[in-house]
């Protein structure tokens, strides 16, 4: 994933959530063509809820990968 982040050029750490987020939106439309367009927004919903149930209260450090 790093090397995919890099690759994009990356300035900001806003570039870098859009970069992931294009990322995140190119693998649901995978999900849609193997597993159909309901099991990947299930798949999708299932991750979301899991960021917002674990992830509260929880501070990350950004750090260059490269």
């Amino acid at each position: 994933m790093s090397g995919y982040v890099a690759a994009c050029g990356c300035d900001t750490l806003e570039d870098v959530s859009n970069v992931l987020m294009k990322l995140v939106s190119m693998c649901g439309l995978g999900m849609c063509a193997a597993g159909g367009r309901e099991d990947a927004v299930a798949r999708l919903q299932g991750t979301a809820a899991y960021i917002a149930k674990t992830q509260e209260g929880v501070h990350w450090r950004a750090e260059r990968a490269n």
